[in-house]
């Protein structure tokens, strides 16, 4: 088998346009496995929002969470590495993001979805990921001071008009320790530096003492960046933001033409 890891992100990319992953790939996935290979799930999700689809598509070991803040094991529901943002780092960025009126604040630790207070934004957002949140009925900012929170990521939903002003404006504001990336066009994720799906793919292929040129990636959102540079392929599902494209090393079908399934055929196989 010439490539034994792919990792693949999973909204956008295998699940399709109403949130449901079809029966083709899941066969695909399945055969994959069965011939040896690791099929990994890299997303930006809540361990908790994921492992349900992890265990649709009958994965086990290891997937990678919160854009790359955290690898855990799908049956044990353990974390096996997790980065943590420090407190009064996070605090003064909320700080500066809650000067904003036209977007809502997103924090996960404790494996939850923490905002500030309940939103249409919210709502929508955690209806779609299949997790509640816990409003915290304060700014932030101030409860993760207060309770001495070391957040995994920072999350922000806005409309996508807004999205190009927030990226200018967050990124002045955090400095160069922090990174934002979109992971879909109204919704922007806030990592520490280094911590992304690619560094944690490439935590994962040490393990197992597996080489880049040996792994598959797959993506549909700039966050997948990192992800598709690392590995020896990256592929960009047809869907995919037109910057994911630009970095990928070949652009396949849609994920709503069972994307995931068709570069199995393609390559998967071999």
């Amino acid at each position: 088998m010439k490539y034994k890891i792919i990792f693949s992100d999973f909204d956008g990319t295998i699940s399709r346009s109403d949130n449901t992953v079809s029966e083709k790939v899941k066969a695909a996935v399945d055969r994959y496995v069965k011939a040896g290979g690791k099929f990994i799930l890299a997303t930006g999700r809540l361990f908790s929002a994921v492992r349900p689809r992890a265990q649709e598509l009958n994965l086990h070991g290891e997937v990678i969470v919160y854009q790359g803040g955290g690898i855990y094991d799908v049956d044990s529901g353990k974390p096996l590495w997790l980065n943590t943002i420090p407190t009064q780092k996070a605090a003064r960025l909320l700080e500066e993001l809650e000067k904003l009126d036209y977007c809502e604040n997103l924090c996960y630790f404790n494996d939850e979805c923490n905002c500030a207070r309940p939103s249409e934004y919210v709502d929508y957002f955690c209806q779609i990921c299949g997790v509640p949140y816990h409003s915290t009925n304060m700014p932030l900012s101030k409860y993760i001071t207060e309770n001495d929170v070391q957040p995994v990521k920072i999350l922000s939903l806005m409309m996508p008009e807004h999205t190009d002003e927030f990226l200018e404006y967050g990124r002045r504001a955090a400095g160069s320790g922090m990174v934002f990336t979109r992971s879909h066009k109204s919704v922007v994720e806030i990592l520490p530096l280094g911590i992304n799906k690619g560094e944690a793919a490439r935590r994962i292929c040490a393990e197992y003492g597996v080489d880049k040129s040996e792994v598959i990636a797959l993506g549909d959102s700039e966050n997948d960046a990192s992800m598709l540079e690392f590995a020896g392929l990256g592929i960009a599902a047809g869907n995919a933001m037109p910057a994911l494209k630009a970095v990928a090393g070949e652009v396949g079908v849609t994920n709503d033409e069972d994307f995931v399934a068709w570069v199995i055929e393609k390559y998967g196989e071999i």
